[in-house]
């Protein structure tokens, strides 16, 4: 994280309410802890809990978070009673709605099973390998595994930068339509790995607007079409007023800068134009090849699923070196 980053937390605090101050405080007293503990007295703190020292730790912290300030996940109420333990969790009771919950309720995690295994299967994200390797792993099952990856990644690939400001490039890269996993094809197979059969934007393309600015805020999103439509639909909630876009030359841009009152460097690639003053669109080109680098790994992505790996790429740009299998599990719940 840098100093900038550091203080824009920092500012943002003011702006937490009372129960996120609570669970905020909670994990920072969790991190700290985590940091001052060796980690051999750590597992076995967790081994005299009574539960698998690589695995369930984290669901103990999940729920030391939520206990820190309980909300009910059905109608937001404080007003929340202990209700005893059920299925290896504590259970919680609204006193508004009388309904009855977990620390998982209402959360991507929520009704998964074999919780001893969720440990493993945050690592393999960690360490981003196909899912027949995650499967080959002890207790994960193929279906399983292709059903938690998509729910563990369904927080993450949400969480986008809600600004981004000064210069900002935007640039689309593009994956190849799939319908991998499909009992039913639209389309004749193609081979493992296949290219389209001409450039441009034809239907078996699909198109991924990347939006990143000079500080490394980054915003993806799956276009239908590369009209200007679309592209104001996936900026405007996100750049700045006094931003500056950079672009390529594609009249979409040229029409959503106009419309949104934006400054806007078109930049003349076919004419051989890579930079125009101090701007460029390097940045976000170096990202999507990096992106497509990354996703070569899983053998071609169904398109249905596709928004959940440039998610899965974001959190691992965030996270860097201190990604942990922890860390995973904790976005997973949100």
């Amino acid at each position: 994280m840098t100093d900038e980053d550091f203080q824009k937390l920092l500012m943002s605090i003011g702006t937490l309410s009372q129960p996120r101050l609570t669970a905020l405080d909670a994990a920072l007293r969790e991190r700290v802890s985590a940091a001052a503990v060796p980690a051999t007295a750590a597992a076995e703190a967790v081994e005299a809990a009574g539960e698998p020292a690589d695995s369930c730790g984290s669901i103990a912290a999940i729920e030391a978070r939520f206990a820190a300030g309980p909300l009910c996940p059905h109608c937001q109420s404080a007003e929340i009673a202990k209700w005893g333990p059920a299925n290896g969790l504590k259970r919680y009771r609204c006193k508004a709605c009388k309904a009855t919950f977990n620390a998982l309720t209402g959360t991507p995690l929520a009704q998964l099973h074999k919780r001893e295994s969720w440990s493993g299967h945050a690592q393999a994200l960690v360490d981003g390998i196909a899912l027949r390797k995650v499967a080959a792993r002890p207790g994960i099952h193929l279906t399983a595994a292709f059903r938690w990856r998509h729910r563990f990644l369904q927080a993450p690939k949400a969480l986008k930068p809600k600004v981004l400001d000064g210069t900002v490039e935007a640039d689309e890269t593009y994956f190849l339509y799939s319908e991998k996993g499909s009992r039913k094809l639209t389309r004749p197979p193609r081979k493992r790995g296949g290219k389209a059969s001409k450039r441009g934007l034809p239907d078996e393309q699909v198109p991924v607007l990347i939006a990143r600015d000079r500080n490394n805020a980054t915003v993806d999103e799956i276009l239908t079409d590369r009209s200007a439509q679309s592209i104001a639909a996936a900026l405007e909630p996100v750049i700045a007023k006094a931003a500056v876009l950079v672009s390529d030359g594609a009249q979409a841009y040229r029409a959503f800068a106009i419309k949104a009152s934006l400054a806007h460097v078109a930049l003349n690639l076919s004419a051989g134009e890579r930079v125009w003053g101090i701007y460029h669109i390097q940045n976000v080109n170096n990202y999507g090849s990096r992106l497509k680098s990354w996703m070569r790994r899983f053998n071609g992505a169904a398109t249905k699923y596709l928004d959940s790996y440039p998610g899965w790429h974001r959190a691992n740009g965030r996270e860097g070196s201190a990604l942990c299998a922890n860390h995973v599990l904790s976005a997973a719940w949100g």
